[in-house]
């Protein structure tokens, strides 16, 4: 059933991950959220994708959570075990060693807003409208929320966000660091995958190492000095970094291969 609510291609070392339920914006059913980890892992592990671009079908990116499924959760395990199936689709982009891209072609509300914001980069059509939406139905945010929105926006806009659940405009997004650009809907396919596509021509060792250290930006001065010599250390002896070199005395673009 998966296959059916989630939408797997590759495109030039680039996989787009596209949720399929445009009936209902996409919001998510445990059958939506498996579909979703199922081509995330696989997306992972396949060598031949260096980058992974999320959208939706329709005119939704991701609605949240799918009402019925949630009224139809009887016991609190079953609302515990739904809410962190739905937090493992966050775990997995943050965790990941690729980059992953969200492409918000529709609105992205509560668990869908949050969903966007665990991405790496993050793309918006002009009009789409972000909505962290809880609030409107007595709830409060799930999917990662409390984390990614107050490092996004700062913590006095988040909680005026969450308190009243407007919607931003992608046009106020991008002033508000949400977003990395905005483009006519007409535009957006072919702009995000065009910066995917320049991403998936770079050294994938390197960019695994530096996603892993930019979401730990917490970290102390001397932590980081430390993750950086063993980091560069690594990278220092790889094949890519003895291909960047070639590159560039050669003057051509390289050719990295992840070794």
């Amino acid at each position: 059933m998966s296959e059916d609510v989630v939408k797997y291609e590759i495109d030039d070392g680039v996989a787009v991950i596209t949720l399929n339920r445009p009936k209902s914006l996409n919001s998510m059913s445990l059958d939506l959220i498996n579909g979703w980890l199922e081509k995330l892992h696989q997306a992972e592990h396949d060598p031949a994708v260096r980058v992974v671009v999320l959208t939706g079908e329709g005119r939704g990116f991701c609605a949240g959570g799918d009402l019925a499924s949630l009224d139809n959760l009887k016991t609190t395990e079953e609302r515990r075990k739904f809410v962190a199936q739905a937090g493992m689709v966050v775990k997995l982009i943050y965790s990941m060693s690729k980059p992953v891209i969200a492409m918000v072609n529709g609105v992205a509300a509560g668990a869908g807003f949050n969903i966007a914001l665990a991405c790496d980069l993050c793309y918006a059509a002009q009009g789409v409208k972000f909505i962290q939406s809880f609030a409107n139905i007595g709830l409060a945010p799930d999917c990662g929320g409390y984390y990614f929105l107050a490092k996004a926006v700062g913590l006095a806009k988040a909680k005026e966000l969450m308190f009243t659940a407007r919607p931003v405009e992608a046009s106020e997004a991008l002033s508000l660091g949400l977003v990395n650009d905005v483009f006519p809907p007409e535009n957006l396919r072919d702009k995000t995958l065009a910066v995917a596509r320049k991403i998936a021509g770079a050294a994938p060792l390197a960019l695994a190492m530096m996603k892993k250290e930019i979401n730990n930006y917490g970290a102390s001065l001397d932590e980081t000095l430390t993750y950086e010599a063993m980091a560069m250390s690594m990278l220092l002896g790889t094949e890519d970094f003895r291909e960047g070199i070639k590159a560039f005395s050669e003057k051509r673009p390289p050719v990295f291969k992840g070794k």
